[in-house]
C-alpha cells in the first residue's frame, strides 16, 4: 500500500493529520526544492530551492531546510528518478519479516545498486483479473545515501513522517472520484509519464522514453513525430486499462507540462478524437503563483499531501 510505504527510516512522533503545517523536500540530483503547506486548506505557504554544488552538500543543505520549518512540521522526503529503483515480481510466499530480509537478495541482479547498501519496501499489486499470480512492487535505494539524510531530518524541528518514490505522487493532485482520469506530467529533464487515476488509486503508471526534452520543444519540432508517437502511447494505456484491466472507460486526460507550447499540445489531441483534455490547474494550491513556479513545485507540492492521506491506496498495476 502506497500510504504505508515509507522504508524504515520514519519518524513514530505523531500522526500526520494533528499536524497544523505539512511540507516536502524533493531531492534531486542537482538542487533540493521544499514545500510547507498549510493542513486546513493545502495552502501553499512556502517554497524555497537549493541548488547543490555537488553530492557532498545534500546532506548539509537538507538539513538547513528542515530547521527553517516550524516546530511539528509533517515532513515526507521525495526521491527523483536518480535515487531509487522500482522492480516488479511475483510476491513470494513468505510472512512480513522473512519478506524484508529476502527482498534484497531476490532483486540483487535486477537493479544496480549494491546488495549490502540496499533499503527496500515494496506494496502490493492487483494484476488483471486474467493474471492470477500475486505480484509485488519494490522500492530499491541506497542505504548510504538515506541513512545520513534522514539522521539530519529526524533531529530538525520537523517530523520526518515518510519518505516516498516521486513517480508515485501526481495522483494527490487529483480529486477522488469514481471516474477514472489519465494523467501526463512531467519534470524537467525526466521522461514523461503516463498515469492513470480512479478513486485516488494509481492503476496504471508509465514512463516514455524519447520525451524528455518535450517542455523545450518548439511545437513544429513536436509535430515532427514525437505527439504521434505520444497519442500512440496514450491510446495504448487506455487500450490496457480498459481492455486487460476491464476497466471502465478513461473519463478525461489531464496534462501537467510546464510548456509554452501546452495549448497547442491539448488543441492537437482535440483533432484527434480526445475531446475531453485539458491542463490541470494547481494554482488553487499555490494562489498568486506564476505558472513557472507551479511547474517548479508541483512534485513537492503533491508529496507534502501524501501526508494528509486518510486512506489506504494502493498501486493496481505498473504497466
Amino acid at each position: 500500500m502506497i500510504q504505508k510505504f515509507a522504508f524504515k527510516f520514519r519518524s513514530s512522533a505523531g500522526r500526520p493529520r494533528q499536524a497544523t503545517q505539512i511540507a516536502a523536500i524533493y531531492l534531486q540530483a542537482e538542487q533540493l526544492k521544499l514545500v510547507l503547506v498549510r493542513s486546513i486548506d493545502q495552502v501553499v505557504l512556502k517554497t524555497e530551492t537549493v541548488r547543490l554544488v555537488d553530492s557532498q552538500q545534500r546532506v548539509s543543505a537538507c538539513s538547513q531546510l528542515a530547521r527553517e520549518l516550524p516546530k511539528n512540521t509533517a515532513l515526507c522526503l521525495v526521491l527523483s528518478a536518480d535515487s531509487y529503483q522500482l522492480v516488479q515480481l511475483d510476491k513470494p510466499p513468505l510472512a512480513e519479516a522473512e519478506m524484508r530480509h529476502a527482498l534484497p537478495w531476490q532483486i540483487r541482479d535486477l537493479v544496480s545498486i549494491p546488495t549490502d547498501d540496499l533499503i527496500v519496501d515494496y506494496c502490493d499489486v492487483a494484476e488483471p483479473a486474467s493474471q492470477q499470480q500475486a505480484k509485488i512492487q519494490v522500492v530499491a535505494s541506497s542505504r548510504s545515501l538515506l541513512a545520513p539524510l534522514c539522521k539530519v531530518l529526524q533531529q530538525s524541528p520537523a517530523q520526518l513522517m515518510n519518505i516516498q518514490p516521486d513517480e508515485w505522487l501526481a495522483r494527490n493532485l487529483l480529486p477522488v472520484q469514481p471516474q477514472a482520469v489519465l494523467l501526463l506530467s512531467h519534470q524537467p529533464g525526466q521522461e514523461l509519464s503516463i498515469q492513470i487515476v480512479r478513486n485516488g488509486t494509481l492503476y496504471v503508471s508509465r514512463k516514455l522514453r524519447g520525451f524528455n526534452r518535450i517542455d523545450q520543444m518548439s511545437y513544429s519540432d513536436l509535430s515532427l513525430g514525437l505527439l504521434d508517437n505520444l497519442l500512440l502511447e496514450v491510446q495504448r494505456s487506455l487500450d490496457f486499462f480498459e481492455g486487460q484491466m476491464r476497466q471502465a472507460p478513461v473519463k478525461e486526460i489531464l496534462f501537467l507540462l510546464p510548456s509554452p507550447e501546452l495549448p497547442a499540445i491539448l488543441q492537437y489531441f482535440v483533432q484527434n478524437g480526445f475531446t475531453q483534455v485539458r491542463a490541470l490547474d494547481v494554482s488553487a494550491y499555490m494562489p498568486g503563483s506564476s505558472l513557472a513556479e507551479q511547474a517548479d513545485y508541483w512534485l513537492p507540492l503533491a508529496g507534502a499531501l501524501e501526508l494528509l492521506l486518510s486512506a489506504e491506496t494502493s498501486i493496481e498495476t505498473t504497466h
